[in-house]
């Protein structure tokens, strides 16, 4: 029979350890890493449930952007009643608000609360394009001039704040961009296969109405313009000459840096301006053609900055006469009334009284075509300038100078 050894002193001290109730400050500790838990999962529970709510939100819209694409992409030449909504339900997620705080002009900072206060800020309203996934973003120079604060406001209801990559106060452009990828980035068109009468889409944020859808036609192609002064002007200098698509869409004060696009959902322009003599709409808005947002946009992703030609020439119209003397059907080309000292122009010839006739390949219309063709061409490089003198067709090599910023 087997006997029972009494149990020693270290088995008795560890099971009466075990027996032992935990102390005081152990209770506590447990108390308090306790309502530490219950506190964070306070915290978080809200912003969890926001963070749901917008992952919720930004699924339904991507759902309905790829069903709308895929009907686009499967009926490219279907014109519906329908197909305003499905190009609306694909672009959606690339257009976004932009808010911006700023100073008051010096002249208004005296309010209520007095110099500095609180009233020598205000606010700004706006719209932009995502145009790369990685949170790129167009937008006009005059929407985030002189913002010390500039917020973005996704279609899915996120916001979050953005910064200048670059902006090109002569074209009216700037490029933002937001802390965030795999977004929603719009697709390319080319302004330049878009004809009159063609039907079109504009999306923004007017007056403060994010996700505002309007359509209309395209009314006018190559339209230049420098009576209208421009929103990225200096105050009582009008801008330079630019081309526009011209539109009857609704653009209203807000839909500045919103997306014009065509009915396949590409995007074909910027809304950038209307006219209007009441402020509000009136059936005549104006776009920057693709072609010319996508070339500066590349320049500042690439430089930073952007650089614009310069020939050094006064221009006025072509007369009824030199149109005969030239055998043209219609006045055409820009005569040059002036030569500026030690400029492009000086040096490759161009003289008073020269009729420029043609800019590289293009076909010079008026003297804004041609301000603005030589102010989209690459400084540094050279082209060839067809100019009619004293009942002679020349041509001449110009190589394109430097425009300064002087207003």
């Amino acid at each position: 029979m087997p006997v029972e050894l009494p149990p020693s002193s270290n088995e008795l001290q560890r099971a009466a350890s075990w027996e032992k109730p935990p102390s005081l400050l152990k209770r506590l500790v447990f108390i308090l890493i306790f309502i530490l838990i219950i506190f964070a999962m306070l915290a978080l529970i809200p912003r969890l449930a926001q963070e749901i709510a917008y992952a919720w939100n930004l699924g339904v819209e991507r759902a309905k952007a790829e069903v709308a694409r895929k009907f686009i992409a499967d009926n490219p030449l279907a014109i519906t009643e329908q197909r305003i909504a499905w190009v609306a339900k694909a672009v959606a997620p690339c257009v976004v608000g932009i808010y911006t705080i700023t100073p008051r002009p010096p002249e208004e900072h005296y309010g209520p609360r007095g110099r500095g206060g609180s009233d020598s800020l205000e606010g700004g309203v706006g719209s932009g394009v995502i145009v790369d996934a990685q949170g790129y973003i167009v937008t006009n120079y005059h929407v985030i001039e002189n913002a010390h604060l500039i917020l973005v406001r996704l279609s899915d209801g996120r916001e979050i704040e953005a910064e200048v990559v670059g902006r090109d106060r002569t074209v009216d452009l700037a490029v933002l961009r937001i802390d965030m990828d795999n977004l929603e980035a719009i697709s390319w068109g080319d302004s330049r296969q878009v004809v009159v009468g063609e039907q079109v889409v504009a999306i923004g944020s007017p007056y403060n109405l994010p996700q505002t859808v309007t359509s209309g036609i395209i009314s006018a192609t190559e339209r230049y313009n420098t009576s209208m002064p421009m929103p990225g002007a200096r105050r009582g200098r009008s801008g330079s000459p630019q081309e526009f698509l011209q539109t009857d869409a609704a653009i209203n004060p807000g839909n500045s840096g919103g997306a014009l696009v065509d009915m396949n959902g590409k995007l074909i322009g910027i809304c950038t301006a209307m006219f209007s003599g009441s402020g509000g709409n009136s059936g005549i808005g104006f776009a920057i053609p693709s072609f010319i947002v996508k070339r500066i946009y590349e320049e500042i992703i690439s430089h930073g900055t952007v650089k614009h030609g310069w020939l050094g020439v006064n221009l006025d119209y072509v007369s009824p006469l030199n149109t005969q003397r030239m055998n043209l059907k219609k006045p055409a080309g820009a005569v040059v009334v002036d030569v500026r000292s030690k400029s492009p122009a000086e040096e490759a010839g161009l003289q008073k009284g020269d009729i420029v006739l043609r800019w590289g390949e293009t076909e010079i219309s008026d003297p804004l075509h041609l301000s603005h063709v030589v102010l989209l061409s690459t400084p540094g490089t050279k082209e060839t300038v067809e100019i009619f003198r004293k009942g002679e067709f020349l041509k001449l090599d110009v190589t394109v100078g430097v425009r300064r910023m002087d207003f």
